[in-house]
C-alpha cells in the first residue's frame, strides 16, 4: 500500500490550476492501485478458500459414499467474478489517470512509464465487463464481432474472457507496483527535488525517522 501521492501536494506546476489538476490526477491515481493491491489479496484469499472447499469434498467422497454437502448456498464463484471485476475497473481508472497526468504535465518521462503500463496491462478486459450487454449479442465499437461462449471462467490465478485469458497474482500486482514506483520516481527527479519546500519536508521527515529510531533503540520509548 502507497501513502506517497500527499508529498507532491504543491510542486507539479508553476500555475496553480495545473498543479491542482495533476496533484488530484496523481491522487486518485495512487488510490486505484492500492484498490488493485487489495483486490489481488482479496483474489488470493478467495481462491484458497475455494479450493480448500474443493479438497473437503474430494476428500469426503472418497472416504464415504454420501458425498459432502453444505446446508448453505456457497457464492465463492460470484464473490470471485466480482472481486476480479473490481480490479479490472482499478486498471482502468489507472490507465485513464496516467494518461491524463502525461498530458496535463506534458512529461516525456511520465509517457514512457505510461507506455510501459500500457503494454503490460491490457484494458480492454474492463470495457470487456462493462459492455456486457453489447458483448452479449456480439457487439464491440459499434461493429459485430461474433458470438461470445466465454463470459468469465478462472483458470488459475487468471480470469478469462472470450478466450483470451488476464493473470491477477503477485507477478501481476509486482509489475503495477513497479510501474507506480517509477512514477513517483519521475515525480521526484522531474519536479519534487526541484522544489524547496519539497525538499526540505524531505529531509525533516527523515531526520524524524532517524531519530524515532535512535530514542526507540536507546529505550526511550
Amino acid at each position: 500500500m502507497y501513502d506517497l501521492a500527499h508529498k507532491y501536494c504543491f510542486c507539479l506546476h508553476n500555475d496553480p490550476e495545473r498543479n491542482q489538476r495533476a496533484f488530484l490526477l496523481l491522487l486518485e491515481l495512487e488510490n486505484y492501485v492500492n484498490g488493485a493491491i487489495m483486490q489481488t489479496a482479496r483474489l488470493e484469499r478467495t481462491r484458497k478458500n475455494i479450493n480448500k472447499k474443493l479438497r473437503q469434498r474430494i476428500k469426503s467422497i472418497k472416504v464415504s459414499k454420501y458425498p459432502y454437502e453444505s446446508s448453505k448456498k456457497d457464492f465463492s464463484l460470484m464473490k470471485l467474478h466480482c472481486d476480479y471485476h473490481f480490479y479490472f475497473i482499478c486498471i482502468g481508472q489507472i490507465s485513464k489517470l496516467l494518461k491524463t497526468l502525461c498530458e496535463v504535465l506534458n512529461d516525456c518521462d511520465l509517457k514512457v512509464v505510461y507506455h510501459k503500463f500500457t503494454s503490460k496491462f491490457n484494458k480492454d478486459i474492463r470495457d470487456d465487463l462493462e459492455h456486457l450487454d453489447e458483448r452479449a449479442v456480439g457487439k464491440k465499437k459499434r461493429q459485430y464481432i461474433g458470438h461470445i461462449s466465454d463470459f468469465g471462467n478462472f483458470p488459475g490465478d487468471s480470469f478469462s474472457f472470450n478466450g483470451k485469458q488476464y493473470p491477477v497474482n503477485k507477478g501481476s500486482v509486482n509489475e503495477l507496483t513497479q510501474i507506480y514506483k517509477e512514477v513517483i520516481d519521475v515525480l521526484y527527479k522531474n519536479y519534487g527535488s526541484k522544489d524547496s519546500h519539497f525538499v526540505w519536508m524531505e529531509q525533516s521527515e527523515r531526520q524524524s525517522k532517524e531519530l524515532f529510531r535512535y530514542l526507540k533503540k536507546q529505550g526511550f520509548i
